[in-house]
């Protein structure tokens, strides 16, 4: 049987009525065709049936990283909560713009951040900005309410993706933090240093924001009488704590934040840092634990947009690519006089 004979970009620029480059610059959602000419050249290419040719998108792509174009295409970084002078003072907001901006520039494109809150939370309104300035991918930003976000937005004009688990109206591609494999790993480190009565702590809603993923690695692979051995506690029961410790005397604890167990010491948990594992780790701990690696679920969240673009996808895939990581275990033990957390140099020892 002969091979289906490919439609050419030749084909579709001539009944569009523009040229080959234009065709090209059209398809890969490029910020210097207008929206008009785009939209007009993507419907001739699918009604002539158009299909790019993978490896010749590869060798391009190539090309397009090994030379920087002169003036970058587009993306967007979005906000859907908070404001521009938080991000500013937010860590962790910090590390996944900073590594989303490099890894969209390593890729031939530049990212612009825009807040959902400076346009009073009017999502058609961004969006009609966006596609103004030839923006069409656009990448979601990680969230930390624990409410599902509704989205007024016009996904057909768009390439998006998620960087996080937030849940939002629609399901959309992302790449996010594995929850319930990083709960696996931190079991199997509590394990290796002996520990045979390990309990949880973990906030409600953040264990909510995790998909309760966690809470289910712990009640699968957690010790005997788990499910009595996590505590999803919610604001204004820390006082309760002594008398939890009391009951259940854990030779290890799992935390969804390093203060729970400082807390925990302070209310007499005795055993030694090393048996304290934090699911959220960050530089300055006093203990280990797992870092979730946002700044490479930034690079993949960019990748997902990316990749749409350049197969001149739009609008909601069916179903949704989903990327899970599992982060980097970090072990630190050290502690600064007196036992306080670490500085921060002695902590970024323990990050290497």
């Amino acid at each position: 049987m002969s091979e289906e004979r490919r439609v050419t970009l030749r084909e579709v620029a001539r009944v569009a009525g523009v040229s080959v480059s234009a065709v090209s610059y059209a398809l890969r959602g490029a910020a210097n065709i207008p929206a008009e000419t785009a939209a007009r050249v993507r419907a001739v290419a699918d009604k002539l049936g158009y299909r790019p040719n993978a490896r010749v998108g590869e060798l391009m792509a190539h090309i397009r990283q090994a030379r920087p174009l002169a003036k970058a295409e587009p993306l967007a970084l979005v906000y859907l909560e908070g404001d521009r002078a938080t991000a500013k003072k937010n860590g962790f907001a910090q590390i996944v713009e900073a590594s989303a901006r490099l890894h969209a520039a390593h890729r031939g494109y530049r990212l612009d951040a825009f807040w959902l809150s400076e346009v009073e939370g009017n999502a058609r309104r961004l969006a009609g900005i966006l596609t103004a300035r030839g923006i069409s991918g656009v990448l979601f930003a990680p969230t930390v309410g624990e409410k599902r976000i509704e989205l007024d937005w016009p996904w057909a004009d768009f390439a998006v993706a998620v960087a996080g688990m937030s849940e939002l109206s629609v399901a959309l591609p992302r790449a996010g933090h594995h929850h319930y494999e990083a709960m696996r790993e931190v079991l199997r480190r509590m394990s290796a240093k002996g520990a045979r009565r390990p309990a949880a702590m973990i906030e409600a809603t953040t264990n909510e924001r995790a998909h309760r993923g966690w809470q289910a690695a712990w009640l699968a692979y957690g010790p005997a009488g788990a499910a009595r051995r996590l505590w999803l506690y919610r604001a204004g029961e820390k006082n309760e704590l002594a008398a939890w410790l009391q009951r259940l005397k854990p030779d290890a604890l799992v935390t969804d934040n390093a203060n729970l167990i400082h807390a925990a010491q302070a209310a007499g948990w005795a055993e030694p840092n090393e048996r304290g594992a934090v699911l959220s780790w960050h530089a300055r701990s006093a203990f280990g634990g797992i870092d979730q690696g946002y700044d490479d679920i930034a690079a993949h969240a960019v990748d997902l947009v990316v990749t749409q673009l350049q197969r001149n996808e739009r609008g909601l895939p069916d179903p949704p690519p989903m990327l899970l990581f599992p982060g980097r275990w970090r072990e630190c033990s050290q502690t600064s006089a007196g036992g306080h957390a670490p500085s921060l140099r002695e902590a970024m020892r323990c990050a290497l």
